[in-house]
């Protein structure tokens, strides 16, 4: 008996083993309620491009811009850091509308407003849950509908897009626990990487905004979608880490790399410290060279020269950097064993 149950869990594990990481691809209740909230404070980081889910708000909920939910969202988002990944990840920590649970835990905590306006955060979520009653969002959720599974079959045609969790977990030699895209119609061409713990697991994921637009249905481009945005937002899961790890060492390359240019070029893409620079640069290196590995040469000479162009060039030094980690896989099976020496390259 005991032979039989051994075997069984045997193969349970190699079962287990032998599966890929799935991409989980949705469109979010709780991340289009904050955004249509956002919309109507015209927040600096709803999508530019017009399309059929503006004229519809517009239409539907334009009565509701002076809810408490809108003004109290541009009082904490303008003056008490409440804005970028923050919005997204506070708003993912809960489950369904109307009780909005919490239901899983930021893997790394942090205050979400500065901390003597604590209070306010807890404000937000009572408006919150106000606004999407008060605006029947599920009524809007209904008629949107057909609209969300045409942008989500847009993106579901790609032959490679479930392909991608496999790609990073080779490259840096580590899984995550799960894998989730969720497209938002509304969000700025861009994207914010999110992490949970749920059951013990870390969650990861990757909140993106389409690039462009067709018949004002939101289009996301699949170089855009795959080879830029979804390998570096979930790219932050495997790196940042580090980044926190080896913090001292980060600091003792400022001064050889952190010239005025660079850091000009970093407050122009939204960083201001120099780790959080140098994080960026090295993820922005090896979205590259998992590119190269599996979407071919061209597509990643096309993301290095927008890096060069930005004033991104220290890239370039990274990646070559980057090749000793990929010729020696044997002796650096995982990307953590390399990142001291990728340092001590650059010192």
């Amino acid at each position: 008996m005991k032979k039989s149950i051994l075997l069984i869990l045997l193969l349970v594990s190699l079962k287990s083993i032998g599966q890929k990481s799935e991409l989980n691809i949705t469109i979010d209740e709780r991340i289009e309620t904050i955004y249509s909230i956002a919309f109507l404070d015209n927040y600096f980081l709803v999508s530019k491009h017009d399309n059929l889910y503006k004229s519809k708000l517009k239409k539907k909920l334009n009565a509701l811009k002076n809810h408490k939910a809108v003004v109290l969202f541009g009082t904490i988002s303008k003056k008490y850091g409440f804005n970028f990944h923050k919005v997204t990840h506070w708003a993912l920590q809960f489950g369904k509308f109307p009780e909005l649970n919490k239901v899983r835990e930021v893997a790394k905590p942090y205050s979400f407003v500065k901390n003597e306006k604590s209070y306010l955060i807890e404000n937000f979520k009572k408006e919150f849950i106000s606004f999407n009653q008060d605006s029947l969002f599920q009524e809007y959720l209904t008629e949107i509908k057909p609209l969300n599974q045409k942008v989500i079959n847009q993106v579901k045609t790609s032959k490679t897009i479930q392909e991608l969790p496999t790609y990073l977990e080779k490259y840096y030699g580590t899984e995550l626990g799960s894998y989730n895209l969720i497209l938002s119609p509304l969000v700025h061409s861009g994207g914010f990487n999110a992490e949970f713990i749920e059951n013990g697991k870390k969650e990861v994921y990757a909140i993106i905004g389409p690039n462009g637009e067709i018949d004002f249905i939101p289009y996301f481009d699949q170089d855009y979608l795959e080879t830029d945005m979804i390998l570096h937002e979930f790219g932050h899961s495997f790196v940042n880490p580090l980044m926190d790890k080896y913090d001292k060492e980060i600091e003792s390359l400022k001064n050889k790399y952190f010239t005025k240019k660079l850091e000009q070029s970093g407050k122009n893409q939204g960083y201001k410290e120099w780790k959080y620079i140098f994080n960026e640069l090295l993820l922005r290196a090896t979205t590259i060279k998992i590119t190269e590995k599996n979407f071919g040469i061209e597509k990643a000479k096309n993301l290095l020269d927008f890096e060069k162009s930005i004033g991104f060039e220290l890239v370039e030094n990274i990646i070559e950097i980057l090749n000793e980690y990929e010729n020696n896989r044997d002796k650096y099976p995982i990307f953590n064993k390399f990142y001291p020496i990728l340092i001590e390259r650059m010192k």
